[in-house]
């Protein structure tokens, strides 16, 4: 087997299929945000806490430095679609969930909604905010997660059932239907 180098700035491709997640925010005047991301990860377990990286001039961004909170909505195949409109330029301040056709649904510990077609909403306060390259890492401590009804299979997200979508590149997905098990 031949190797090739490929260019640094080319690494994150590499790592891909990446989890996607769509992020609600709000900003001081209760304004709703919804936006993809898959630049992200879980990054402990005690305390629970949740990264993920953005631009400063995104929405989303600024509407966490404004009120240090954020929903991490967990996507399944089908509303991929609608996910992908959660993520076009609209001007500040536009409901981007309205604009998805996705439904809005109250969170317990923190003031941005959910999104009730998502498998799982995990409500977060912001831990840390850290410059990282052309990115900023947002770290939340998870307050609340809550998942729709038998998401969990022995323990894990059911993805043979709830099939989460993984980012590739641009508009490129994958499904993350199958299971495999090390023998």
């Amino acid at each position: 087997m031949s190797f090739e180098e490929i260019g640094t700035e080319n690494a994150y491709k590499v790592l891909a299929p990446r989890p996607t997640i769509i992020v609600t925010t709000v900003n001081k005047k209760g304004e709703v945000n919804a936006a993809p991301f898959s630049f992200t990860m879980p990054v402990s377990m005690d305390p629970p806490l949740i990264a993920f990286a953005s631009v400063t001039s995104h929405d989303t961004y600024k509407n966490i430095e404004e009120v240090n909170e954020f929903v991490v909505n967990i996507p399944k195949e089908d509303i991929l679609n609608k996910l992908w409109i959660t993520g076009e330029k609209f001007p500040y301040g536009v409901n981007e969930i309205e604009k998805a056709g996705l439904t809005s649904k109250p969170s317990k510990k923190v003031s941005p909604p959910g999104i009730e077609e998502c498998i799982a909403c995990i409500e977060c306060k912001v831990h840390w905010i850290k410059n990282a390259g052309d990115h900023n890492i947002i770290v939340g401590e998870a307050l609340n997660v809550n998942a729709q009804e038998n998401s969990l299979k022995g323990g894990n997200l059911d993805v043979e059932k709830l099939k989460p979508v993984l980012h590739v590149g641009g508009v490129n997905f994958v499904v993350g239907d199958h299971l495999r098990k090390v023998e």
